[in-house]
């Protein structure tokens, strides 16, 4: 039994004529199916490479690996601006900036005309009330008035201190009492 079980691993390495010409064969049929007018009648040979598979998988590891790291080298992603980059960039940031002045000195003039004209309605309105306050009539200084009505209109303000001692401001008066 140990003999026919050799017998058999050594059958499975090598291969008979007659099974490479079946192979031929079914590669011819698949390769008239696939065939372009273009192509070839005889089907291409497959190329032997005599190496083990680890090789072949190692060296299809190191050119992908080659094929990654072109890619993403540091000097081939980065390169220096040549003359007229920079010329073009200087040319864009000067403009910006006489954009920018301009804009500021647009907003200064508006801003300084609305300070103006807002000046100009203050001073009408003043003179408007001027009139006004004028026909407002004073008490009469030789009446004494109750000292509820002086108190009517006053307000009172406390200190921070706790004293007994409190300012009291009169607005129809207009003057100060402590009591």
């Amino acid at each position: 039994m140990a003999d026919s079980e050799g017998d058999l691993v050594i059958n499975k390495r090598f291969v008979t004529e007659s099974e490479l010409e079946e192979r031929r064969k079914k590669r011819q049929e698949e390769w008239e199916k696939v065939r372009k007018p273009e192509d070839p009648e005889e089907c291409p040979e497959e190329v032997y490479d005599p190496r083990s598979l680890y090789e072949k998988l190692q060296e299809q590891k190191e050119k992908k690996q080659q094929e990654y790291e072109e890619q993403f080298k540091f000097k081939n992603m980065v390169r220096g601006l040549d003359e007229e980059e920079t010329k073009f960039l200087d040319e864009v940031s000067r403009k910006q900036e006489m954009l920018e002045k301009e804009r500021r000195e647009e907003e200064m003039k508006e801003l300084n005309e609305f300070r103006i004209s807002f000046d100009f309605l203050q001073l009408i309105f003043q003179k408007k009330k001027e009139p006004e306050k004028k026909t407002v009539a004073k008490p009469p200084d030789n009446k004494k008035l109750s000292q509820s009505k002086l108190l009517a209109g006053a307000v009172r303000h406390r200190r921070l201190e706790l004293t007994n001692t409190y300012t009291v401001r009169s607005i129809n008066i207009g003057t100060s009492t402590q009591f």
